[in-house]
Formats: C-alpha cells, sequence, structure tokens
C-alpha cells in the first residue's frame, strides 16, 4: 500500500491548482502537481516517497451535511486506487456541482477513468510505459 499524506495548507492547494495540470470528469475533477525534488515543508523535506492528497467539494454544493459527504465518497474511492499510483505529486480531488449526489459507484467509475488518463499522461512525461493496471 502507497504512502498518503493530506494536503492542508492553503498555500499548498494554490500552488497546485496554479502550477499543476487538471483532467475534469463528469463527477471528479483532478488537479496535480508534480513535487520538484527538495521542496520543503516548514523546513522539513518532504519525502519524493509518498502522495499528498487533498479533497474539496465545488462550492455550489449547498449546506455542509451535502458537501461533506461529497468528500466522504472522493475519499473512499480514492482510497481504492490510491496503489495504483505514481508516487511524488501532490493531488487535489475536487467533486463538481451534481443534484443530487451521485452514488459511489459512479464516483469510483469517474475516478477510476480520470486516473488512468492521469497514469499515462504522467508515463509519456517521464518517457516511462505505463503498466495499464488502470484503464
Amino acid at each position: 500500500m502507497k504512502s498518503s499524506r493530506p494536503l492542508r495548507y492553503n498555500y499548498e492547494f494554490s500552488r497546485v491548482y496554479k502550477r499543476g495540470n487538471v483532467l475534469p470528469g463528469k463527477y471528479v475533477v483532478i488537479h496535480f502537481f508534480k513535487r520538484p525534488k527538495g521542496i520543503r515543508h516548514f523546513m522539513t523535506m518532504i519525502s519524493p516517497d509518498i502522495i499528498r492528497v487533498g479533497f474539496t467539494g465545488n462550492r455550489k454544493i449547498k449546506g455542509a451535511v451535502k458537501r461533506n459527504r461529497a468528500k466522504r465518497l472522493l475519499r473512499e474511492s480514492y482510497r481504492s486506487l490510491e496503489s495504483e499510483l505514481p508516487l511524488g505529486y501532490d493531488l487535489i480531488i475536487m467533486m463538481r456541482y451534481a443534484d443530487p449526489l451521485p452514488g459511489f459507484s459512479e464516483v469510483k467509475e469517474d475516478m477510476t477513468r480520470l486516473f488512468g488518463r492521469f497514469i499515462r499522461k504522467v508515463s509519456n512525461e517521464d518517457g516511462s510505459i505505463p503498466d495499464g493496471s488502470i484503464h
């Protein structure tokens, strides 16, 4: 199982939004940023052997209960796919506005498709060949 850590601070989210790439899906949007080597967080080095991830709900999802439900769906879908992702990236996984909220299977299917695109895009940039584990 791969190691994930949360993105917690505003500047971490801002860096991913401003300097990263975007993969939009039907229910989910993934922002990703390849962390440069030697990046620090409060004077400690951030290991390149981890994925840092943050979950957000679109502001159009009204009400804390619905927004938190959306984030729980994202976290659970991510947890099942986490082991197949490349290390050294910061990810923000955002739920798009949909009324009513999609179910777990719809979110997981969309996230699986987006992570497949993410792996192909990253492997093309790195020059490596994707293993094809996520379609």
